[in-house]
C-alpha cells in the first residue's frame, strides 16, 4: 500500500502505514545506520516525525546534542553511526542540508531525503516497517540503501527479497524501486507536492507502486544501512 506525502514548512513528514502508535513487543530491533562514502565530511539532519509513544527527541542520537524533533550531527569521510530505537522512529535523514520543500539557489534542483519508519510492532492490526528516498523536493546527491537481516523486504507482491536500492539525478528516477519521483508524492501520480513557484516539470510518476520498501513490522531485526555517495548539484 502506498501513502501519500504529508508537507509541513521547511521539512517533509511521510505518513507510512501503521505509524500511529509504538513500542516494543520482544520482537528483535532494527538498527538504523548512516554512512559517508564521500571525500569530504558531510552535515546530516536528522528529523523525527511527531507520533505518540515514538521516538520525538534526536538527542543522543549518531550522537546529536541538539534536542526536539530536529539535529545535525556531522558525519566524516568514510565514517559510519549506528542507532537502534527500543521503540518506533519515524522520520528522515537529509544531507548538507535541513530539508526543505522548494529549490534554492544553493540547491537548484531541490533536495531529497531518505525516510524511514522502524520498529513499530507493538502497534495495533499489520504494522509495517518502511523505508524509501523521496525526490519528490528535488535531488541534491545521491544516497544508497542497504538492508540485512531480520525479515525480508519487499516492494509489493512482485518485488520480493529487495537487498538495496538508490536513487538517481534529477529525471532519472522512474522505475527506480524505493524511490519517490520528483513532485510524485503517491508515487504513481502527482496529487499535492509542494507548491513552489516556477518549479521544473515534474518526473514521470512510477507505473506501479513501488516507492515504499517494507516488511512486517513483526520480522524486524537487522541493519538498515543508508549511505550518503555525494552531492550532485
Amino acid at each position: 500500500m502506498m501513502w501519500k506525502k504529508l508537507f509541513t514548512l521547511c521539512f517533509l513528514v511521510t505518513l507510512f502505514a501503521g505509524c500511529s502508535n509504538g513500542g516494543i513487543n520482544g520482537s528483535t530491533q532494527t538498527t538504523l545506520k548512516v554512512k559517508n562514502s564521500s571525500f569530504a565530511d558531510v552535515d546530516v539532519w536528522l528529523t523525527l516525525g511527531q507520533v505518540d509513544g515514538f521516538v520525538t527527541d534526536v538527542n543522543g542520537i549518531f550522537d546529536i546534542t541538539d534536542s526536539g524533533l530536529q539535529g545535525k550531527f556531522t558525519l566524516k569521510s568514510g565514517e559510519e553511526k549506528e542507532y537502534t530505537s527500543e521503540k518506533g522512529i519515524s522520520g528522515n535523514l537529509s544531507f548538507g542540508t535541513a530539508p526543505i520543500n522548494c529549490p534554492t539557489t544553493t540547491y537548484t534542483n531541490g533536495v531529497n531525503i531518505f525516510e524511514f519508519c522502524l520498529n513499530n510492532s507493538a502497534q495495533t492490526g499489520t504494522p509495517q516497517e518502511t523505508i524509501d528516498i523521496s525526490a519528490v523536493a528535488g535531488v541534491h546527491c545521491l544516497l544508497k540503501a542497504t538492508v540485512s537481516g531480520g525479515g525480508a523486504w519487499n516492494a509489493g507482491t512482485a518485488h520480493q527479497g529487495i537487498t538495496s536500492f538508490e536513487n538517481a539525478a534529477l529525471y532519472s528516477n522512474t522505475g527506480l524501486i524505493g524511490v519517490f519521483p520528483y513532485g510524485c508524492d503517491n508515487c504513481t501520480s502527482s496529487d499535492a507536492p509542494p507548491s513552489c513557484p516556477g518549479h521544473p516539470a515534474y518526473e514521470t510518476p512510477q507505473s506501479e507502486p513501488i516507492c515504499n520498501i517494507q516488511r512486517d513490522a513483526a520480522n524486524s531485526g537487522g541493519t538498515v544501512t543508508v549511505e550518503f555517495t555525494g552531492f550532485i548539484l
